[in-house]
């Protein structure tokens, strides 16, 4: 389920992302910018530290050491993954930097592995003469030593997706090299406080732990990820007695905050009533990840679903259907989960907006609705009534014979007589 993709505009309003028109990085101790708004920062090579080393901020820091790789790990060097090929992402306005290793003692196929104390080459290759480690024409970015690191610099106009190629010439056969993929730092920013701004909201957020104070930030995300998801985080929360049982909303699930006006009205926007959905988490208990939100697939349409309706409701609209069972997947209960949450729409009351005797499930589904024949039963006998009847029919038979009988009687008797 992908709801965290959409940031209201009120993110733009108070300053959540970065400005879209930056032209140039800014000097952090001059200019007293954020790194979410375009201020130089460090990037490590190594991305960040495992286990995590964390900063006053409780953020984890960037890992920059340059080295041959002990076998328990790899640089990226754009080998495919599981979800594509694996790069170093340096984003725009920070600094790739490459460092000298810590202490190190032991041999990597039968190299001494470097020490704090040795001089590490950074040279750019092509990606032909990297995998070929041959080192022909490539550039010397520079030199670390005990007291220096070599830095590669991506400025706020460097091409998003640009790929470099660097390498050791000395340690390049034993892994000592690195394919980085260039990323807009606005983008990260962007998405990162997306996942702040998630309805549900996180459980950080629930537990108003926005400044990382009760758990750090410990994940493998860039700083500026952290930076732009805590200031997101800040913003929006809304803290109280509920932060110690972490059942906290954020301004935007709740629908009497300015943000959570802003908020809804917004969403509403992109609805097609048309298209069913879940209308996930009405009780207000669920958080991104905890998927024991309540579900209803039955009532409810986009338009309605959401924090007007009830604090924290999010309505996961339906993108696939089969109508031969009358199901659909409609979107997913937690922020990572692989699963599609499929409604069966047979189960729904039938008077209900979904439900099999209304007409938008149909046109959903695009089938025809199943016509039904409204055939009377015939009527039960009212056997007192009938025998009622019965009796007149025969009284009346018999006084027509009776009659009848008595006519030809007297005209008998006339003719005796």
């Amino acid at each position: 389920m992908v709801r965290f993709t959409n940031i209201s505009a009120l993110a733009f309003a108070i300053g959540l992302l970065p400005s879209l028109v930056s032209g140039e990085c800014k000097d952090p101790m001059m200019s007293g910018a954020s790194i979410t708004a375009g201020a130089w920062n460090m990037n490590g090579v190594n991305k960040t530290w495992i286990p995590p080393r964390l900063d006053s901020n409780n953020v984890n820091t960037q890992n920059p050491i340059w080295t041959v790789p002990d076998g328990t790990w790899a640089y990226a060097m754009g080998e495919m993954g599981q979800r594509g090929p694996n790069y170093v992402s340096q984003y725009t306005c920070s600094k790739l930097t490459f460092c000298n290793p810590e202490s190190t003692t032991g041999d990597v196929g039968k190299r001494k592995l470097v020490d704090e104390f040795s001089q590490q080459d950074v040279w750019q290759l092509s990606k032909e003469a990297f995998d070929a480690c041959d080192f022909t024409d490539a550039v010397l970015i520079g030199t670390t030593s005990a007291t220096s690191c070599v830095e590669v610099e991506k400025d706020d106009l460097s091409p998003e997706g640009e790929i470099s190629y660097y390498a050791s010439k000395e340690n390049c056969e034993a892994g000592q090299k690195v394919a980085v993929m260039v990323s807009d730092y606005e983008g990260i920013s962007s998405q990162c406080a997306a996942i702040a701004a998630h309805v549900p909201a996180s459980t950080r957020l629930r537990e108003c732990d926005c400044d990382f104070s009760k758990k750090p930030f410990s994940a493998s995300y860039p700083t500026i990820c952290a930076q732009a998801f805590q200031e997101a985080c800040m913003a929006i929360m809304l803290p109280g007695d509920c932060c110690d049982t972490g059942t906290c909303m954020s301004a935007l699930e709740v629908f009497d905050t300015n943000a959570g006006q802003e908020y809804e009205i917004e969403r509403r926007e992109g609805c097609d009533d048309d298209i069913p959905g879940n209308c996930y988490n009405m009780n207000g208990v669920a958080s991104d990840m905890s998927m024991d939100g309540s579900t209803d697939c039955c009532g409810q349409t986009c338009s309605k679903c959401g924090s007007e309706l009830a604090s924290g409701a999010v309505f996961e609209m339906c993108t696939a259907n089969t109508p031969g069972n009358m199901t659909a997947t409609c979107g997913r209960l937690s922020r990572y989960s692989q699963v599609d949450f499929v409604c069966d729409f047979k189960n729904c009351p039938e008077d209900s907006h979904w439900g099999t005797k209304n007409e938008a499930l149909y046109k959903y589904m695009g089938v025809d609705k199943p016509v039904v024949l409204d055939v009377a039963e015939p009527a039960e006998k009212d056997t007192d009534k009938d025998m009622d009847t019965d009796a007149m029919k025969d009284s009346e038979s018999g006084t027509t014979v009776l009659s009848l009988s008595f006519a030809v009687l007297v005209g008998v008797v006339a003719t005796l007589f």
